[in-house]
C-alpha cells in the first residue's frame, strides 16, 4: 500500500490560457477528475518528488472525438530533471473513428526521484478537418510507495447520502406490497412512507429525547401545507410531537385540515390565534404547546426527510450536553432539488455575516426559554436573531452533514424570490445587537440578499508589520506603491530577500515613494524558500501584528489591511486571511482546505465562483486555513511557535493548523482583496505535504469546514454527487 495524491488537488503551472488545466468530472464513472489536454498543449505540474513514485491514469479521446473524429492523436507523459532534460515517460497513440470506442489505455510509468516538473500533453498527428482535439486524462494520481496510506479512521467519510436513501434501502423487494395501496390511489411515495410506517419504525429508546415540532401556519398553499404534515407524520421515529400555530389563517380548508390532522393524531397539537401577530408570536404560541426536551423549527411549506428527527435524536442520544444541532438541506422546484445547502461544521465567525445554519435547527427548549423565545420585532429572521442569542450562551453545536430538510422554492417564499426583503433588515438589526452584547465594536452593512459585511473599527494606533517575501524586486515595487494608499496609518514594511537581491530590493521600495522610515529590508541567507525568508522577517517583526506576504501584493481595496486587524483582533480568531487574485483577475489564495490532510486551495483558477460563494466579498468564512496574504498577532505567532521552514510553501497552512489545534479560529475575508505582482513559484514538494498531512493527523485530523459532501479532489466546493 502506498499513499497518493489526486493531480486535481495540486496546483498545475500554466503559459497562456489556453494551456490552463480544465478539469471535468468523469462521466464515465472514474473517481476523481477528468483532465482535459487539447491537441498541441500541455499541462504542466512543478514537482519535488524526493524519491521516484508512480504516476498512475488512463488516457482516452474525449467522446466527440472517439465517434466523430478522423486520425489519431497521442497523448504523451513527460518529466523534466533538474539537469535540464526532459524525459518521455509513457505515450500511446490513440486513434479515432472506432463506433465501439477504443478502450481506456491504462498510464503507469515511473516519475524519476530528480524531477522537477511533470506534464501530461496532447500531440497532433495525422487526421482531416475531424482530427482528434483533446485527450482526457482520467483521474490522474500520484502514487508514493515511501509512504503509508491513512489509516481508514482517517480518510474522509464519503458523501453522505441523499435523505431518505438509509430509510427507503432495501424496499425494492416489498413493491407487491404496494399494488393495493397504488389500486386505492394513493401511489408510490405515500405506499412507501405506509410500510415505512408500519414495519419500519423505530421503538421508543429511553436514551433519546423527544422532539417537538414547531410549525407557525398562516394561509399556505394547501397541498404544501398536507405535505409538511405528512412528512412529520412519515417519520422513522414515532417519539416526536407537532405543534402548530394556525396565526390567524382566513382560509376555511386550512381551518380545515389542520382540525382533521388533529384530530388523527393525538401527537399533532393544534391552536388557533383570532388574529395574526406574526411569525415570531406564532413560533411562541406553538412553543406554548411543546413538551419535549428539544424543539425543531418547520416551516408550513416545507418537509422533512424521512429519517430527519431519528438522525438528531441519535446525535442527542451519544451526546446529551448538546444545545443546538443544524443539518444540511436542499432547495426544491417542481419537487427537484436545485441547490444543495452542504454546510460547515460549528462556524460562529460565518454566521455573524450570512445565517447559514437555517434549516434544520434543533435547538434546547429550556436554553430557548431562557434567553426570551422568539422576538416579534425581528420578523422575518427571528430564527437568526435567537440563534445569535442561544450562542452567545453555549458553544455545544453540532452539525449533522445530510440533507435532511427540503426548502420548496415558490412565489411566496425567500429562496423562491424576493418575497420578504424585510427579512433582510431585520437580520441586520439582530446581527448588529449581538455585535453590542458581545461589546464588538463593528458596523453591519448590507450585502447581497441574506448577507452582511462586518466591519470591525480598528484603532488609529494599532500597530502592523508587513512581512514579505520577494525575489523579484520589479514586482515589489508595483505591490509597494499600493500600501500606501490602503487606509491604515501606522504601519511599517519588512522586505526579505535573497542576500544578493538586498541592493536592488532597496531601490525598489525607493522608487515606489515609500518614507524611509517605512521600511526595512533585510538579506537573507536561507536562500529564496518562502517560508524561510517569511520566518526571517517575522523574527525582527516588532509590531503588535504581522501581516505575512508569501509575495508582494498590491491592494486592491482600500481598507484591506483595517480589515484584516479587525478580524485577527477579534476574540478567538487567530489568523486572518485576504483574498489574493492575479493579475487577469482569477483567484490565486482564498483559502485552504484539508479534506484527509491535502492542502486545498478554494477556488484556486476560479474567476466567478469566488463571488457567487463568497457573497460577492462581504460574508466572512471560517476555513482551516489560509495562505498568500495574512494576519496575525504578534504575540500569538511567537505563542504557536512561528514557520516550520521545513513545510516550505505549507508553512503557512501548518501554522494555522496549531492555531486551530490551540482552539483559535481562522477566517477568511473576502473583501481584503490584493493582486498578485510575482509570478506564482508553484511547487509541490512531495516531503511536505506527506509532512502536512502527518501533523494534520497528529493534530486531530478534521476537516470541518469543508463538507464530505464535496468532492475530496478540488477546491472548488463541487459535490460528490447530484442527488436525484
Amino acid at each position: 500500500m502506498s499513499a497518493r495524491l489526486a493531480l486535481a488537488s495540486l496546483p498545475a503551472l500554466a503559459a497562456t490560457e489556453a494551456e490552463r488545466e480544465r478539469w471535468t468530472v468523469d462521466r464515465d464513472g472514474v473517481r476523481g477528475r477528468a483532465l482535459v489536454v487539447g491537441a498541441g498543449h500541455s499541462v504542466v505540474w512543478a514537482l519535488r518528488p524526493g524519491r521516484a513514485v508512480h504516476l498512475r491514469s488512463h488516457a482516452m479521446l474525449a467522446p466527440r472525438d472517439r465517434l466523430d473524429g478522423e486520425g489519431a492523436i497521442v497523448a504523451r507523459v513527460s518529466a523534466l530533471t533538474g539537469d535540464g532534460a526532459e524525459r518521455t515517460l509513457w505515450r500511446r497513440r490513440l486513434a479515432a473513428g472506432r463506433r465501439a470506442g477504443p478502450p481506456r489505455h491504462r498510464v503507469s510509468c515511473l516519475i524519476p526521484a530528480d524531477a522537477v516538473a511533470l506534464s501530461l500533453g496532447a500531440v497532433a498527428c495525422e487526421g482531416g478537418p475531424r482530427a482528434p482535439r483533446a485527450v482526457l486524462w482520467l483521474a490522474p494520481t500520484i502514487e508514493d510507495p515511501g509512504v503509508a496510506p491513512l489509516a481508514a479512521s482517517q480518510r474522509s467519510a464519503g458523501a453522505p447520502l441523499p435523505a431518505g436513501a438509509r430509510s427507503l434501502a432495501g424496499l425494492a423487494p416489498l413493491a407487491g406490497a404496494l399494488a393495493p395501496w397504488r389500486r386505492a390511489g394513493g401511489g408510490a411515495v405515500g405506499g412507501v412512507r405506509t410500510l415505512l410506517r408500519a414495519r419500519y419504525r423505530r421503538p421508543r429508546d429511553p436514551g433519546r429525547p423527544m422532539i417537538s415540532v414547531l410549525m407557525p401556519v398562516h394561509d399556505p398553499p394547501e397541498p404544501m401545507l398536507a405535505e409538511a404534515i405528512a412528512s412529520v407524520r412519515g417519520q422513522t421515529i414515532a417519539d416526536w410531537e407537532l405543534c402548530i400555530a394556525d396565526d390567524g389563517s382566513t382560509q376555511p380548508r386550512i381551518r380545515a385540515l389542520l382540525e382533521r390532522e388533529g384530530a388523527r393524531d393525538a401527537r399533532i397539537r393544534v391552536v388557533r390565534r383570532a388574529r395574526a401577530g406574526g411569525i415570531a408570536a406564532a413560533t411562541n404560541a406553538a412553543m406554548d404547546l411543546a413538551r419535549g426536551e428539544y424543539i425543531a423549527l418547520l416551516d408550513h411549506d416545507d418537509t422533512l426527510a424521512p429519517e430527519a428527527l431519528e438522525e438528531v435524536a441519535v446525535r442527542i442520544a451519544g451526546a446529551p450536553d448538546l444545545d443546538m444541532i443544524y443539518t444540511d438541506e436542499d432547495i426544491v422546484l417542481d419537487g427537484r432539488p436545485v441547490f444543495v445547502h452542504a454546510k460547515p461544521d460549528w462556524s460562529p465567525d460565518t454566521l455573524r455575516t450570512n445565517g447559514y445554519t437555517c434549516h434544520l435547527g434543533v435547538y434546547r427548549r429550556s436554553l430557548v426559554e431562557r434567553i426570551g423565545r422568539f422576538r416579534s420585532e425581528f420578523d422575518g429572521s427571528q430564527d437568526i436573531d435567537m440563534i445569535l442569542r442561544l450562542t452567545e450562551r453555549t458553544d455545544r453545536v453540532a452539525h449533522i452533514p445530510r440533507v435532511l430538510y427540503h426548502w420548496r422554492a415558490h412565489g411566496g417564499s425567500t429562496p423562491g424570490g424576493d418575497a420578504k426583503p424585510y427579512a433582510y433588515v431585520a437580520a441586520r438589526r439582530a446581527i448588529a445587537a449581538h455585535l453590542q452584547r458581545a461589546g464588538l465594536d463593528a458596523a453591519v452593512d448590507f450585502g447581497p440578499p441574506g448577507l452582511y459585511r462586518v466591519a470591525h473599527r480598528v484603532h488609529p494606533a494599532a500597530t502592523v508589520d508587513l512581512v514579505v517575501a520577494t525575489t523579484d524586486p520589479a514586482a515589489l515595487e508595483a505591490a509597494a506603491a499600493s500600501w500606501a494608499q490602503q487606509s491604515h496609518p501606522t504601519w511599517r514594511a519588512v522586505v526579505v530577500a535573497p542576500g544578493a537581491l538586498r541592493g536592488p530590493v532597496a531601490e525598489a521600495l525607493a522608487r515606489a515613494d515609500l518614507e524611509r522610515g517605512r521600511f526595512t529590508v533585510l538579506a537573507s541567507d536561507d536562500g529564496p524558500a518562502t517560508a524561510a525568508l517569511l520566518a526571517a522577517g517575522a523574527a525582527v517583526a516588532s509590531a503588535a501584528h504581522i501581516v505575512l506576504m508569501e509575495s508582494p501584493a498590491a491592494g486592491l481595496t482600500r481598507d484591506w489591511l483595517r480589515r484584516l486587524l479587525g478580524y485577527a483582533s477579534q476574540p478567538g480568531v487567530a489568523v486572518a486571511g485576504a483574498a489574493v487574485l492575479e493579475p487577469d483577475g482569477t483567484v490565486r489564495h482564498a483559502g485552504v482546505a484539508l479534506p484527509e490532510g491535502i492542502a486545498l486551495r478554494l477556488l484556486h483558477g476560479d474567476r466567478t465562483s469566488m463571488n457567487e460563494l463568497f457573497g460577492f466579498g462581504t460574508s466572512v468564512y471560517n476555513v482551516s486555513a489560509v495562505r498568500g496574504v495574512l494576519a496575525i498577532g504578534r504575540d500569538a505567532y511567537r505563542r504557536l511557535g512561528g514557520l516550520d521552514v521545513r513545510l516550505g510553501e505549507l508553512a503557512l497552512v501548518h501554522l494555522c493548523l496549531r492555531a486551530r489545534s490551540a482552539g483559535h479560529r481562522v477566517v477568511i475575508v473576502p473583501d481584503a482583496r490584493l493582486r498578485a505582482t510575482e509570478p506564482e513559484r508553484a511547487e509541490s514538494d512531495l516531503e511536505a505535504i506527506w509532512l502536512l498531512r502527518e501533523e494534520w493527523a497528529r493534530l486531530g485530523g478534521r476537516e470541518p469546514y469543508y463538507s464530505p459532501a464535496f468532492r475530496p479532489d478540488r477546491g472548488d466546493f463541487a459535490l460528490r454527487h447530484w442527488p436525484r
